[in-house]
């Protein structure tokens, strides 16, 4: 298996069960896998400046095409050193001539503010 940088990237499947509770909210479940091999990067910051300072990062996930990673949903989260960030958008399978997937490119946003 290919390595595509030096760092290990947590993701977190997330999954709603159960009846809906108080405020019709129901159950949350994380399920979480650690896949080495992975390059995590800033990609773009947006800052709001008006009557609240929110500034939302964009980040990118180069990883290996492996389970956790391909089956990886909007709304799911990666988790890379203790901090979490939010899947935003599909996952992007990238294949090679051959046409095997290569590797895996996830797009990720945090909010600070």
């Amino acid at each position: 298996m290919a390595s595509f940088g030096g760092q290990t990237v947590s993701f977190v499947s997330v999954s709603y069960t159960g009846e809906r509770g108080y405020l019709g909210a129901k159950a949350t479940t994380r399920s979480e896998t650690v896949v080495a091999g992975c390059h995590f990067r800033p990609a773009a910051t947006t800052e709001v400046d008006g009557q609240k300072n929110v500034a939302t990062e964009i980040w990118k996930c180069t990883a290996p095409p492996v389970d956790a990673v391909l089956n990886a949903q909007p709304g799911d989260e990666l988790s890379v050193g203790g901090v979490t960030f939010h899947i935003d958008g599909t996952v992007q399978p990238k294949y090679d001539l051959a046409g095997a997937v290569s590797h895996v490119t996830i797009m990720c946003k945090r909010q600070r503010g």
